[in-house]
């Protein structure tokens, strides 16, 4: 191969702007920080450019170009401060980072191509929007196994969870404080319930509907990120994704004092429950909620499909045998080989897009809120804290053995066969 010339200034200016606008989608999209660095330097190289180095954190990034005497420095700001991207989006972004990590596609094309990804409609529109977070909703409801009026319960409260997002998603400033309010909303139409006869236990009325607004993601990649040593990175979204646990728990306890009924805390008996056959269904009906909820596009459902299954399969399998939070270690390593087989064997979607399904139905979000709500209240504390950990780490470290056992059996490569991040 002939050796690619260096870039001229204009080129420069227009390479680097590439790499500003693609490595804030990226953080947008969700991507570990040591892999948006990895993919803006090899982009930087197949253009010509090895100047150029790289300095990202989930806020924001650096972009510094030195030769010589000459030097330039570029900053953008990172995922927090523009739209949360929708799965059809994250995978346009992660879709044009492979194209142009292979000098597939020039820095002018990748330019238009983001810009044309911002403007994209959803799918579906509000009522598609709505009706998929209603689908998402009772299709984790049903995994709870929940009895008939609680799965009714569950989908009043999703509808209404669901117009409260409609009404926010054009704007951004109420987006801090939406897990809040519809937090507090929702249990305190549950405390309000349990004084007209209600005997759900309240977690497996409110988990459903706030399903979204869990951080496992968040939290999942910062336990990563700090794996990689990214210190900076993984502690400011660990502390990110633990303020949006402590903003819904603050909404939940406040829905529960200020129409406080004491029973929150009740239990349920097996009778009354739907059949446990039903959560098989229920994965179904989450993934396909997810794929219209998230407008993800309609070749990726089957995927995603697959990908949740895994999940739910590998942490069904593993509590047969063992209990508790490990569980969901042995789900995220076999949802990761998954997602990874499809994206590099199938020449499928990006693993992180059909994997994010498989967060949610793994347990860091749910056991994070049910652990600080517990500590609120002051519910056996230590327990709970431990059970959080517990849960992130094995999550966190299932996902890592995952990625490296599908690198070293499965990755379509030739030479070595140790997991190397360049490669993946």
């Amino acid at each position: 191969m002939a050796e690619q010339r260096e870039p001229n200034a204009a080129e420069r200016a227009v390479l680097l702007r590439f790499l500003a606008k693609l490595g804030q989608a990226e953080l947008n999209a969700g991507n570990a920080v040591p892999l948006v660095e990895r993919d803006l330097a090899m982009i930087a190289k197949a253009n010509g450019e090895t100047h150029v180095q790289v300095f990202v954190l989930p806020t924001v990034l650096f972009l510094k170009w030195e030769n010589g005497e000459e030097h330039k420095v570029d900053m953008a700001h990172g995922a927090y401060r523009v739209p949360t991207l929708r799965f059809d989006q994250i995978e346009e972004v992660l879709t044009i980072a492979r194209a142009a990590r292979k000098g597939e596609i020039p820095p002018s094309e990748g330019l238009q191509q983001l810009e044309a990804m911002w403007r994209t409609p959803h799918y579906y529109g509000n009522a598609g929007f709505v009706a998929g977070y209603l689908l998402t909703t009772m299709g984790v409801a049903v995994m709870l196994r929940p009895s008939p009026n609680g799965l009714l319960v569950t989908a009043l409260m999703a509808f209404v969870c669901a117009l409260m997002l409609v009404a926010a998603r054009r704007r951004p400033s109420l987006a801090v404080m939406l897990p809040v309010v519809v937090s507090f909303f929702l249990a305190a139409a549950v405390s309000l319930g349990y004084r007209y006869g209600l005997t759900e236990p309240a977690f497996t009325l409110l988990i459903p509907p706030l399903i979204t607004f869990l951080p496992g993601m968040t939290l999942t990649v910062s336990v990563i990120e700090l794996a990689y040593n990214s210190i900076i990175s993984g502690a400011s979204r660990m502390v990110a994704g633990f303020t949006r646990l402590i903003l819904l728990a603050f909404g939940i306890l406040g829905g529960f004092k200020v129409f406080e009924h004491g029973a929150w805390h009740l239990s349920q008996s097996m009778d009354d429950r739907i059949a446990p056959w039903w959560p098989w269904f229920g994965v179904l009906m989450f993934t396909f909620g997810l794929h219209i909820y998230q407008s993800s596009k309609r070749r990726s459902f089957v995927f995603m499909l697959i990908t949740a299954a895994m999940a739910y399969v590998g942490q069904t399998l593993s509590g047969l045998v063992i209990e508790g939070a490990s569980t969901a270690f042995f789900g995220a390593a076999l949802m990761t080989i998954t997602a990874l087989v499809i994206e590099f064997r199938f020449k499928g979607p990006p693993a992180i897009v059909t994997f994010l399904p498989g967060f949610w139905l793994l347990a860091p979000g749910s056991f994070g809120l049910v652990s600080l709500a517990g500590m609120a209240s002051g519910v056996d504390t230590g327990a709970q804290v431990m059970t959080l950990l517990f849960s992130l780490s094995g999550i966190a470290t299932g996902c890592l053995i995952g990625a490296f056992t599908y690198s070293a059996l499965l990755h379509p490569r030739k030479g070595a066969s140790w997991w190397r991040p360049e490669d993946m």
